[in-house]
């Protein structure tokens, strides 16, 4: 019964400890404290959590064994022709009951706990760019809008041309301005289940998102986190009826990611804040040009520092998400949309 005790409580400590650890990692990343002894002591925390977890796995292991041989000895099957020894059947038909009801919320409990954290990982691995990208987009958020708005006094008509180019250049420069650029502090890797830590242990990144309010909370971020705010911004600013996308270029060196806006008859315009660029005419004012031409030219901003492998690798909004082996491949998606 004690085995069973601790079984349960490890249980509710690995919980509890999984949900401060974290709810205290993810405020500390919004916030950009970036302090080392605070990584320390989640490097910490992490190690004796695991300790814990494998202590839980040793004791739930010990009684699934103890199950499983009761089972082989059903209580049904023990021969009692003179009726002698009834009490003592039922005293382990009992126990076998009550072994088996433990089992099970046992077992419900583990399940929960795994649960949580695959739940909590799908969270992390969001902000580490794995998986669907959907969420990083939000042009229905309420700080979104009401900036988008206070820039440019209006909803965008997307029939009026000369007037929503202007507003999306307004939107542009607000961002390029006001946000200033900034590399990521270090977050955690977490492994594909708790067992795994065993070897891997708790690894660390410096490349990871923010949620555009996030970023206009600190009005700092790197590459991804300004293009998925400028995304965001104009998406909200036509209320969400224009294409607006992210597209994430990569080469050996680095990856990088801007904005896109698709046009029908396959133009396009791209507005890249890190880089001062954005699609333009003679004149400097926002124009659309041909995708392939647009693309290759700015793309070979980035071929320097990127390698001369750059090429589009993803594109994501908060209606699609797509992956890309080259270049051409999206061109051709694009064409064929």
């Amino acid at each position: 019964m004690k085995k069973f005790t601790l079984a349960f409580s490890a249980v509710i400590i690995i919980a509890s400890l999984t949900l401060a650890m974290f709810l205290s990692l993810n405020a500390a990343n919004t916030q950009n404290s970036g302090d080392a002894s605070d990584l320390t002591k989640l490097q910490e925390e992490y190690e004796e959590l695991q300790e814990k977890y494998y202590a839980l796995l040793g004791n739930f292991s010990a009684l699934e064994y103890d199950y499983q041989s009761i089972l082989l000895q059903n209580p049904f099957s023990v021969p009692n022709p003179s009726g002698s020894g009834s009490a003592d059947t039922q005293q382990m038909l009992s126990r076998y009951q009550a072994l088996q009801q433990m089992y099970i919320s046992l077992q419900n409990e583990y399940n929960q706990y795994v649960a949580d954290y695959e739940k909590l990982k799908s969270i992390t691995d969001q902000r580490l760019m794995r998986g669907d990208l959907k969420s990083l987009i939000t042009p229905n958020n309420p700080e979104v809008m009401n900036l988008t708005y206070s820039i440019t006094g209006k909803v965008g008509n997307t029939t009026d041309p000369n007037a929503y180019w202007k507003d999306i250049k307004a939107i542009y420069d607000w961002v390029n301005t006001n946000i200033e650029y900034r590399d990521d502090g270090l977050y955690p890797i977490l492994p594909e289940t708790p067992a795994e830590a065993i070897t891997e242990g708790l690894q660390q990144t410096d490349q990871t998102a923010q949620l555009p309010n996030e970023t206009l909370h600190v009005r700092m971020g790197d590459c991804e986190d300004i293009a998925a705010l400028l995304t965001s911004m104009i998406r909200s600013y036509f209320s969400n009826q224009f294409l607006v996308e992210c597209i994430w270029i990569t080469g050996q060196n680095a990856g990088h990611v801007a904005v896109v806006i698709p046009f029908s008859g396959d133009q396009i315009v791209i507005l890249d804040p890190i880089r001062d660029y954005y699609s333009h005419d003679t004149l400097g004012n926002i124009a659309l040009n041909t995708i392939s031409s647009e693309i290759y030219n700015w793309m070979q901003i980035w071929r320097p520092s990127l390698g001369n492998d750059v090429h589009v690798y993803r594109v994501f909004s908060d209606y699609m998400d797509q992956y890309f082996d080259d270049t051409e491949e999206y061109i051709n998606w694009m064409y064929n949309r």
